[in-house]
């Protein structure tokens, strides 16, 4: 299904558009028959996963840098983290941010235009569709300067950056649902990794990088996978 999403929308079979409308409808009949039978306590949650382990390997390499910041604090013996800890991880949130910034979990998608548009000196005529590309706006040196430069402090003021200038999960009406759940998943995730192990890449992750060992559906990704290997600072 998520094959689909970046796939020509001509619905013939055998396409790969055509296939992910299938699955997409099977999908939702599923979820139709979940909801029947957990009517009075509905745990059913849908989850597009969208950050890729590239983007946590990228967001804790920072935070390995940055010793006392809020996702190095240790909780207690046996003691979880609670809401009020995530809501305190603030620069934990500015990393993973900056670092979809720069490497967007979605290269883009697809829209269809309402009406007429004339942008950039071009006329885009009512019910063409029409492919956003993320990094249009996130690299853009008008609202990023040095959009290049990693630094999280770009998100210290969210109010100041311009609506529709991060998309890495979307925006409007039709932003991520699992938008929240990300969040909380992200920061548990770099917490408890950066509390309890050291890592590093393996030596094959190099030997990959090095051949150029790449795919592109359609934005290169290692055709391995990105192995790493996780040490743990101490027997839990």
């Amino acid at each position: 299904m998520i094959e689909g999403v970046c796939s020509i929308p001509i619905n013939l079979p055998f396409t790969r558009y055509n296939g992910s409308l299938k699955a997409s409808a099977k999908v939702r009949n599923m979820v139709k028959e979940l909801i029947r039978e957990k009517r009075v306590e509905l745990r059913v949650l849908l989850l597009a996963k969208t950050l890729s382990l590239a983007c946590l390997v990228a967001a804790m390499r920072t935070m390995k840098k940055q010793t006392g910041r809020d996702s190095q604090k240790r909780k207690p013996s046996g003691e979880f983290l609670k809401w009020e800890d995530l809501a305190k991880m603030k620069y934990t949130w500015r990393v993973a941010m900056e670092t979809l910034r720069i490497h967007p979990p979605v290269f883009g998608g697809f829209r269809k235009a309402l009406k007429d548009i004339e942008y950039g000196g071009y006329l885009i005529p009512k019910g063409w569709q029409i492919f956003w590309v993320s990094p249009m706006t996130q690299m853009d040196t008008s609202i990023f300067p040095e959009p290049s430069k990693f630094d999280p402090s770009r998100f210290e003021n969210q109010a100041s950056v311009p609506p529709y200038s991060f998309v890495a999960f979307g925006g409007g009406p039709r932003i991520c649902p699992g938008y929240e759940f990300a969040r909380i998943e992200t920061l548990v995730a770099i917490h408890y990794i950066i509390i309890h192990f050291t890592w590093k890449l393996c030596a094959e992750t190099w030997k990959l990088c090095a051949d150029n060992s790449f795919s592109r559906d359609p934005m290169p990704v290692p055709t391995q996978g990105l192995p790493i290997q996780l040490v743990p600072k101490k027997p839990f």
